[in-house]
């Protein structure tokens, strides 16, 4: 989908070329936080956007300089028109197919998941709901889980710096598995569970983020500073980053 609306850009006649706005950035980051979930140490993110009277293709990825942190390479598709947003996107990453195959699309072996958002932003806050319809997200019973997550954002302005306060919580069951702990007798009864956000009603994020933007003369450079807590989990993370857009 995202190709499609690429192309439909590109080939739109020459005048309505002059309204299409771009961008190319990268934030670079101390510790990779997604909704809670731990991602990794050091990671540079890259991203590059394309939008035209509220439609826009996005694609992002990030990268770990550990071997063991995770690769993403992200697609979305969203049109955005009176505050209210829609889209679509495509999450590619390192860890779960085990041949780490970007071009293999299979729902239940691949590990590509299409998530499907909807939200509201105006200057007083942000609402936004985002659920997975495709891919490899099945509750722990063999069921579809749907996993979703629904994030309130609040952003206000102190001392010269912007602040963003942020609470994400999980509604119901997401996808997990279980692993057997044992391999023989009663011990094989015995199960650990994993979940992709938690087993029930959550708050999986609590953060606080303040930003201050830099004037370089050629770039701006926006440098953050973020407190982030998972209160279903107990862990906290302090976050250092800053991002780089020189378009």
């Amino acid at each position: 989908m995202a190709c499609l609306a690429l192309i439909v850009l590109v080939t739109m006649p020459a005048g309505a070329q002059e309204k299409l706005e771009g961008s190319v950035s990268a934030d670079f980051i101390s510790h990779y936080v997604w909704r809670g979930q731990d991602k990794g140490r050091f990671s540079i993110q890259p991203a590059a956007t394309l939008s035209w009277q509220g439609l826009s293709i996005g694609m992002y990825g990030s990268t770990g300089f550990s071997a063991d942190d995770e690769h993403e390479i992200d697609l979305s598709l969203g049109f955005q028109r009176w505050g209210i947003n829609i889209g679509v996107t495509d999450y590619w990453e390192t860890g779960i197919d085990k041949n780490n195959r970007y071009l293999y699309f299979d729902e239940m072996k691949g590990a590509h998941q299409l998530e499907a958002n909807i939200g509201y932003t105006c200057k007083y806050f942000s609402l936004q709901a985002y659920t997975v319809f495709w891919g490899k997200d099945l509750k722990i019973d063999g069921s579809r889980a749907y996993s979703t997550y629904i994030e309130l954002g609040v952003p206000l302005t102190l001392g010269g710096v912007d602040w963003l306060a942020k609470c994400g919580v999980t509604p119901m069951e997401s996808a997990g598995t279980s692993t057997p702990l044992g391999e023989e007798g009663i011990a094989s009864l015995l199960t650990t569970s994993s979940y992709y956000y938690a087993e029930g009603f959550a708050c999986l994020e609590a953060s606080l983020r303040a930003t201050k933007t830099l004037d370089m003369g050629f770039s701006k450079v926006p440098v953050f500073a973020e407190l982030n807590i998972n209160p279903y989990l107990r862990t906290a993370n302090m976050i250092f980053g800053l991002t780089f857009a020189p378009f």
